[in-house]
């Protein structure tokens, strides 16, 4: 099984398949709150707690996890971000699952050879990766295939 991750603060984009891109999950856990900081302890307990689930549920070989960046529209999310990005790259390190970090311009060049890669770019290679009937909606989903595969061919 592969697995991808991408942690941010209100949806936590996760995709796992198998070696023949049979997908078994493609969630978006969504935390639906009012407050930003007063309850990021108990998110951070809920995701992981979620994830040792997953973890136990399935025999993952490798799991990619999209490296971070911050602008100065959204910085102020990045100590909970990394911090969810590190509880769950520690999971992965105490079960031996292959962790592999790739940055943004690195997925889109995996998937579709480019590096600038329009997010339609990524829901049609997406689409065409998987055998998908219609694209994957939203973008996030294709972008959670994406590096589901790419965590499969790197392998």
């Amino acid at each position: 099984m592969f697995l991808w991750v991408d942690p941010w603060i209100r949806k936590l984009w996760f995709a796992l398949i198998d070696k023949d891109k049979q997908i078994f999950e493609l969630w978006a856990l969504i935390n639906e709150i009012d407050g930003w900081r007063e309850d990021n302890v108990r998110r951070m307990s809920d995701i992981s707690n979620f994830f040792d689930e997953i973890l136990d549920k399935y025999s993952i070989k490798s799991a990619c996890i999209e490296k971070l960046f911050f602008t100065e529209f959204n910085k102020g999310n990045a100590e909970f971000v990394y911090g969810i990005r590190w509880l769950l790259m520690v999971k992965f390190y105490e079960k031996n699952i292959n962790i592999i970090e790739l940055s943004p311009k690195e997925i889109k060049k995996y998937i579709t050879w480019s590096g600038n890669a329009t997010k339609i770019n990524m829901q049609k290679k997406t689409q065409k990766l998987f055998n998908l009937s219609k694209i994957p909606e939203p973008h996030d989903a294709a972008d959670a295939l994406g590096m589901a595969y790419i965590a499969k061919i790197l392998s």
